[in-house]
């Protein structure tokens, strides 16, 4: 039989390529060859790979869930493994797998948890797709040995670190509102907690206000190493403008942190403080890591009391110095522990660093069984956009590359935000050698995982 090839769609190359990449490494060893694209190439990456199947993160979009039904009828087989899969909201949940495009053809759900498991049976969602639970396979880089890829010598005596994770994902949009009608436009008719997505807006934005007072107290203390780190939706501008305010003497120890990946800033931390209901937090009990819960306005959509229980709250900045050094003097925090176990399982499936083995052999199971595909239903376009993806490639840039687009983007900020966003955040070729590097780096240096 020849060897199954497969084509990996890759949303956001900071939060989502290591992982994928350790899915390819583990789908190699069981004899399946992967191809990493960014998500925009679904359509290039048909002809130009002739994949056995292709992994997309989601199949909400009307014009993604007609391609899956051409896929599908060509032989090719379609799975999604999501972004997202942490939601209180019960109808977000339902909308993440599937409740608005019954009309998708998905051969393999790969589901975070039991509750999006649960979820689709709700509401009968694709009674005909092999739904599995897997987990979540990016937390698997906070669990050894796949920590090892990102943790840091400390120099001995250095001052504790706290980790400020922002999470203003919306703040931004109440200067380029075209931008917000765009991002809402699936979400507010058919979801009733966006229907007035401009009151979510406002809230993030006073929210973020709320968070300064906090970073000052931080600052002032001078007894830290502080980082703070923006939600990857938020622009830095405004952090950096008031750290840029602060007395010289209180920027000592402060910086801002926007590139770095999310996981090595929390493996290397102290200390995690998150604003209201924030994954992050979840990502540090994973590894092992104390943490704190900055509160606002408490608003249903932002804030949510199953997560706001499992570590101490803080409603003041008057108080968050002293709440810092609590979390230090016992960084166990045994008064959660219990509660934290219990909700990881709940939404995390399997935190223990297997998520991304599971997958890849979820997959390679379904391939066994698959017949070949249909390439004499290709089009012409389907080969035109093959060579341009081909092409792109051979000079480095993704499938969605627009030479004009930086230049179009200071000009007309407003109306090419969006597009200037999700090419910033696309993976390149380049993106993909390094991360498969620094993996096998890593696997060099534990080989006593390297064939798991």
């Amino acid at each position: 039989m020849p060897e199954r090839n497969i084509v990996l769609l890759v949303d956001n190359k900071q939060r989502d390529l290591l992982a994928v990449t350790l899915i390819a490494h583990h789908l190699r060893e069981l004899g399946v060859q992967c191809h990493l694209e960014p998500l925009e190439s679904y359509r290039g990456a048909l002809a130009a790979y002739r994949p056995d199947m292709i992994v997309f993160n989601h199949l909400t979009a009307s014009h993604l869930a007609r391609y899956s039904r051409r896929l599908a009828d060509m032989g090719v087989l379609t799975t999604v493994l999501t972004n997202e899969g942490i939601t209180y909201e019960r109808d977000l949940l339902r909308f993440i797998v599937g409740s608005h495009h019954g009309d998708a053809h998905i051969d393999h759900f790969l589901c975070w948890n039991g509750e999006m498991k649960s979820a689709m049976e709700e509401i009968n969602a694709f009674p005909g797709t092999s739904k599995d639970t897997v987990g979540i396979p990016r937390f698997d880089f906070y669990r050894r040995p796949w920590s090892r890829l990102f943790e840091e010598e400390r120099t001995p005596g250095a001052r504790p670190r706290v980790l400020v994770c922002t999470n203003f994902a919306f703040a931004d949009y109440r200067d380029v509102p075209s931008a917000a009608e765009v991002f809402f436009a699936s979400l507010k008719d058919r979801l009733p907690i966006f229907k007035n997505y401009q009151a979510l807006i406002e809230v993030h934005y006073q929210n973020r206000l709320r968070v300064f007072p906090f970073l000052d107290e931080l600052a002032r203390a001078q007894k830290w190493e502080v980082i703070v780190r923006p939600h990857p939706y938020e622009k830095a501008d405004v952090y950096r403008q008031w750290l840029e305010g602060l007395p010289e003497r209180h920027r000592d120890g402060v910086r801002l942190d926007k590139e770095s990946n999310i996981t090595g800033l929390i493996l290397n931390t102290d200390v995690q403080v998150s604003c209201e209901t924030c994954t992050t937090a979840m990502e540090g009990w994973i590894a092992g890591k104390p943490s704190i819960e900055l509160t606002f306005a408490r608003h249903p959509v932002f804030f949510h009391e199953e997560h706001a229980r499992q570590q101490p709250l803080c409603d003041r900045a008057s108080d968050l110095v002293a709440q810092v050094e609590a979390a230090l003097a016992r960084p166990d925090q045994p008064d959660y522990a219990a509660g934290r176990r219990h909700h990881l399982q709940k939404w995390c499936h399997t935190p223990d660093g297997n998520s991304s083995q599971i997958v890849a052999q979820t997959i390679a199971r379904a391939l066994e069984r698959k017949a070949p595909a249909d390439w004499s239903k290709l089009r012409v376009t389907d080969l035109r956009r093959a060579g341009k993806l081909k092409l792109l490639r051979s000079i480095g840039e993704a499938y969605h590359f627009d030479p004009l687009l930086p230049l179009k983007a200071r000009l007309f900020h407003e109306g090419y935000a969006i597009k200037d966003f999700a090419y910033r955040k696309s993976i390149k070729p380049r993106d993909v050698t390094e991360a498969r590097a620094k993996l096998e780096r890593g696997l060099r240096d534990f080989p006593e995982r390297s064939g798991v």
